[in-house]
């Protein structure tokens, strides 16, 4: 009984993360492009992150720091270096 329900509740936890995933992704690909031009301009990931309003900074943290999303991060991260990969080498 309780096997069953644990089972279930896993298996929408993992159907959430996939539906998750595409929002995620963008976000992470969003996030990685506004790194790229704060290094452009000579600045650093704590700048970044200091000149952010008080809302993107909560919104970041939302997204980033919520369990319920915990493996749609991680997934979207693979798929980010997966896809990615060619131009890191």
């Amino acid at each position: 009984m309780y096997s069953t329900i644990f089972l279930i509740v896993i298996g929408v936890y993992v159907l959430l993360s996939f539906v998750m995933l595409p929002f995620q992704y963008r976000f992470l690909v969003a996030l990685k492009q506004e790194e790229d031009i704060f290094k452009a301009k000579g600045k650093t990931q704590g700048d970044m992150y200091d000149e952010m309003n008080a809302g993107e900074l909560v919104l970041h943290s939302h997204i980033q720091g919520n369990a319920l999303f915990f493996l749609a991060n991680i997934m979207a991260s693979i798929v980010y270096k997966m896809k990615h990969l060619k131009t890191s080498i």
